[in-house]
């Protein structure tokens, strides 16, 4: 499937950030006074740098200053650009843990910029697995890889980059617990440990010492055989004479059907994606003009408003044909599925005749078929 909208939300440096007084509409936001009185002297200097290389896109220089103000002061707005530096640097897990962080103290009056985070974050996890930890009992200190998560309930989700990590669980009291798990880029897991006391009495045996369960009881067969002995019942009476129907030779007009409209929807999904291919070529061309330009479509100034409404348009008909080819390639496996099932069918004795309409059904929206008959 495509990425949605993703071109729109590269364009963008920043998230949560309006300009200075001196830039307007950039990709970043200032705090207003009273945010910015919550931050240290030290902090608010190395931020106000990581601002100024963040917008021009200097993303090493921006995300060494927006860590060394995140270790000192863990603001949301210093996280959702710590975030948007972690991910243009590659640096997917990082970024992931950071913008959920936005997402998760960021006022929910900031609809605009939470709508922009989740885009963004869709972008890292999409690189990374989402590991989401429970325990029972709760309160276990969570390691991942040596590295401590916190004790649980966590907050957030763990993300780990693809591979084999190890997971390891311990509470006071309680035997640690620990699993090995190797995921891969964009899986959502979730995993919970049981912890056991550790004065836990073991289980008792299930059986007595030396055996593995009821012994089976035989009775001794007649001399010079091997096996116990089977008493012999009468054979069934000699059943009535029944006249058997032979199946009704099949018709293959069905699986023919089936057939054509697999090869139909086949046809459709190819050329709704090839349609959608085109469209997403013209949607990065239209973003690397504006770029170019100089413009972006976050919050685009005056001057960009026609062109970024129409790279949304090109998104959305992406968006659009690319739903129509998945749906078209679906409702072509159906009817080849179905074709291959009535192929290999058992044949019934002769009953009424079989009837089969197959009705395609596709548009920009989607794709099927509308099977009706009597078998």
């Amino acid at each position: 499937m495509m990425n949605k909208h993703v071109l729109l939300c590269s364009l963008g440096l920043s998230i949560a950030l309006h300009a200075p007084a001196s830039r307007a509409q950039t990709s970043a936001e200032t705090p207003g006074a009273a945010e910015a009185e919550a931050l240290t002297d030290k902090a608010r200097q190395l931020y106000d740098e990581g601002l100024a290389a963040l917008n021009q896109s200097r993303w090493a220089e921006a995300h060494a200053s927006f860590l060394a103000a995140w270790r000192i002061k863990r603001h949301y707005q210093i996280a959702s650009n710590l975030g948007v530096a972690e991910l243009r640097l590659g640096k997917y897990r990082d970024a992931a843990e950071h913008l959920s962080w936005y997402l998760r103290e960021a006022p929910a009056t900031r609809v605009t910029q939470r709508q922009r985070a989740e885009v963004l974050l869709k972008e890292a996890l999409a690189k990374v697995a989402s590991i989401t930890v429970k325990t029972e009992p709760e309160g276990a200190e969570v390691t991942v890889d040596g590295a401590e998560m916190g004790r649980t309930p966590l907050a957030l989700p763990v993300f780990l980059e693809p591979g084999q990590h190890m997971i390891q669980v311990e509470l006071d009291g309680y035997k640690p617990a620990q699993e090995r798990i190797e995921p891969k880029a964009g899986d959502v897991v979730g995993m919970k440990l049981y912890l056991m006391r550790r004065d836990a009495e073991a289980p008792a045996a299930a059986g007595a010492p030396g055996t593995t369960g009821p012994r089976a009881a035989s009775e001794p067969g007649p001399a010079g055989t091997t096996g116990p002995r089977v008493a012999s019942e009468p054979g069934p009476a000699t059943p009535p004479e029944t006249t058997v129907v032979p199946p009704a030779e099949r018709s293959w007009v069905p699986a023919i059907v089936l057939g054509a409209a697999s090869v139909v929807g086949l046809g459709v999904g190819v050329g709704m994606t090839m349609a959608s291919n085109n469209a997403n070529d013209e949607a990065r061309a239209q973003s690397r003009s504006i770029q170019g330009a100089g413009g972006q479509c976050i919050e685009p100034s005056t001057a960009f408003t026609v062109r970024c409404a129409e790279l949304n348009r090109l998104g959305a008909k992406a968006d659009g044909l690319g739903d129509a080819a998945f749906g078209s390639y679906v409702a072509s496996g159906v009817s080849a599925l179905a074709a291959l099932t009535y192929a290999l069918w058992p044949r019934r004795a002769a009953t009424n005749s079989t009837e089969v309409s197959v009705l395609p059904n596709v548009d920009l929206h989607g794709s099927g078929i509308i099977v009706v008959g009597a078998w």
